[in-house]
Order: C-alpha cells, then structure tokens, then sequence
C-alpha cells in the first residue's frame, strides 16, 4: 500500500472536478428535465461530503500505517555493525556467512545489544565480549568491530 502523504492540491483538484459534474448535471436536470433549484440544493453538498470523505480516510489510513510501523532497534544496531564490518574490507561473504550461522557468536550479539541498551553491569560488560574469543579467530576480528561500535556509541547516563 502506498503510504505517500497526498498534497492539498489533489483533493482542491478533487472537490473542483465534482463541482463541475454536478453542475453540468444540475443544467441538465434544470433544461431538460424541468427540476427546480429548490430540489438541486442537496445536490451541492454532495462535492464537499465526497472530497470530506475522501480527505477523512486518507487521513485514517495514514494514522494506521504509521501505527503499525515500529522502530526495530536491534536491527538498526546490527546493520550499523555490519555495515562497519562490510567498510572495513576484512571479511569475505563466506565469513559472513559462518559468522551468521554460528550460534555462540548470535547470542554474543544479542548480548552486545543488551550492553548498547542497558549499559554494564556487574556481572557482564564490553570487556568480557572482547576477551572471550581466541586472538586471530573469525569471531575474534568479528567481535572488535562490534566493540568498537559499542565504546564508541555508550549511552551516557548524564545525557538521558
């Protein structure tokens, strides 16, 4: 569905176009078929309900769409991380993809995201995350980068 806000100009443009159907058919009605203007009045309102209508669901739509969209911010996190990983030029697609299917590592991401969102504690910090994995590793490269990010993007309590 296309969530694109619609300008004023198009329901002006709507409301515009109705008025002129309906008062080509009110000369109709009047030269043809002999009806008075007392009984062409409801007629008139009909471009303004129409364009009110119109305007009212777009509007409606619009506040549902948005409702619905939720900011995913672990995934907004990892796509910082592997965009950094991506720009670094260390990693080939198929380390990527070992990385992607190691369980450990996942969980230690996860845990990386709680450290971005929570901060440390006492028992689980970015130091811990550094060390765990052996020097040289896949995971081991993998790991400074998230690091990296993490120190690099503390949330700062003073600043909340």
């Amino acid at each position: 569905m296309k969530t694109a806000k619609k300008p004023f100009k198009f329901y002006f443009i709507i409301f515009i176009f109705s008025v002129v159907l309906v008062g080509g058919y009110t000369i109709y009605m009047m030269a043809f078929k002999d009806a008075t203007v007392a009984d062409l009045y409801p007629l008139w309102l009909m471009p303004l309900i129409f364009t009110g209508f119109y305007y009212g669901s777009d509007v409606l739509m619009d506040k549902i769409m948005r409702r619905k969209k939720k900011v995913n911010y672990e995934s907004k996190f990892l796509d910082a991380i592997s965009v950094r990983m991506r720009e670094s030029n260390e990693f080939i697609i198929e380390e990527f993809r070992k990385l992607q299917n190691s369980k450990v590592f996942q969980d230690d991401l996860k845990k990386a995201y709680q450290l971005f969102q929570n901060g440390e504690t006492e028992g689980f910090g970015i130091d811990r995350l550094e060390k765990k994995y052996r020097t040289g590793t896949l995971e081991n490269r993998a790991m400074k980068h998230v690091v990296e990010y993490l120190k690099e993007n503390k949330k700062i309590p003073e600043n909340e």
